[in-house]
């Protein structure tokens, strides 16, 4: 069996479930019951981007500047009560029960649509997942399609800008694909006007009613282009991954579907870790957090946590569990959740309905990008 894609982060749980790393100056937790304790913590803030810092960012003379961009702070996964609540509620009708069922149609189509002349073989990234998960995304915001090629570089300069932005090339980047988003928007808005129901729509009302900043439109719409881009289109490609690298794909059935999503979520999902930032002391372990320390929450490790899942690092299709941080744990549970859950299982089922068998054609291609290991190629061999 190859080597678990997972076990570069896995090393991780050598050491204590919390520790403090003095090369980056930050405390890392990779133990499950310790990460769900702190994420529930009001002492911990998500507002990390306005001052969390590394050693990585004082080393590039960047001390005392605000991170990533403002663009990035206004987003509302940055932000604490009441602001948090405030910008989420508007938005989370949008992923309400109701509104999932009445876009499941166009996502089941679109994966149809997308396999429709596909023999032989696949390359799963960019004939599936991203194409996919782009847009879905432009659909729930109400941007037009034309737009859905742009995302997935939009969202590797923003991801890399989120976590090496000590770097000035990164800035450039992730700054340039936030505006290229800003000026899509204001096209979307000032053209035939937002499609109803859609969010941008949600969010003009907001702004002309005075409930937000007309800045908070623009910023809300790169937060649900990048989260409900990358974090989807990344898991698609995982759980194929995952099912190539345990030869798990000819056991998979369609029964399965909604019970293997959630294992598959469990052993690797895509997004690796969360941060926090102290604004008050935090006892934990036998250790003190102090105000204004810098806190990584290992959610891919706490999830193969050996002493929370029985045989941690087993890809169990038979698994019934809910209890992994795929999503993150408390208040800032991801409101696409849902959503996700969707796309990945239209996915694996438009895939497993088709092809009974499958194996890797080559190995799967990862690009390094400013930090972000990003998974470009997925190239698979299938047939009925």
């Amino acid at each position: 069996m190859p080597v678990d894609p997972c076990m570069d982060y896995l090393s991780l749980r050598d050491d204590a479930a919390v520790r403090r790393d003095d090369d980056l100056g930050v405390w890392i937790v990779t133990g499950f019951e310790q990460v769900r304790k702190l994420l529930r913590n009001p002492a911990l803030s998500s507002a990390w981007p306005e001052n969390g810092r590394t050693r990585l960012h004082d080393q590039e003379g960047t001390d005392g500047a605000q991170r990533t961009s403002d663009t990035v702070r206004r987003w509302f996964m940055f932000n604490d009560a009441p602001r948090h609540q405030r910008l989420r509620g508007l938005i989370a009708p949008l992923f309400s029960a109701a509104r999932l069922a009445a876009l499941q149609p166009f996502v089941e189509e679109t994966v149809d649509r997308l396999l429709h002349d596909v023999t032989g073989r696949i390359d799963v990234m960019p004939e599936l997942a991203v194409p996919l998960a782009s847009r879905v995304v432009c659909r729930l915001i109400g941007l037009p399609s034309v737009v859905a090629p742009r995302i997935a570089a939009w969202a590797s300069d923003i991801d890399a800008l989120l976590v090496a932005d000590y770097l000035p090339e990164v800035v450039k980047r992730g700054t340039l694909a936030l505006e290229e988003i800003e000026q899509a928007v204001a096209e979307a808005r000032t053209g035939p006007g937002a499609p109803e129901g859609s969010a941008l729509e949600v969010l003009s009302d907001a702004y002309g009613t005075g409930l937000i900043e007309e800045e908070d439109i623009a910023a809300t719409a790169s937060l649900l282009i990048f989260a409900g881009f990358d974090t989807t289109s990344t898991f698609i490609g995982k759980a194929v991954r995952a099912l190539m690298h345990t030869e798990q794909w000819s056991a998979a059935t369609l029964e399965q579907i909604t019970s293997l999503v959630e294992e598959l979520l469990r052993f690797d999902t895509s997004v690796q870790q969360v941060a926090r930032i102290a604004v008050d002391q935090v006892e934990i372990e036998g250790h003190r957090i102090e105000r204004g320390d810098l806190v990584l929450m290992m959610l891919g490790v706490a999830n193969r946590d050996i002493g929370t899942f029985a045989a941690s690092d087993v890809l169990d299709l038979g698994r019934e569990t809910g209890r992994h941080l795929a999503f993150g744990y408390g208040a800032h549970y991801c409101l696409g959740a849902g959503l996700a859950r969707m796309e990945v299982g239209a996915a694996l089922n438009g895939l497993l309905q088709r092809w009974t068998h499958a194996e890797l054609a080559e190995p799967p291609v990862l690009r390094p990008h400013f930090g972000v290991a990003v998974l470009e190629h997925l190239r698979l061999s299938v047939r009925a």
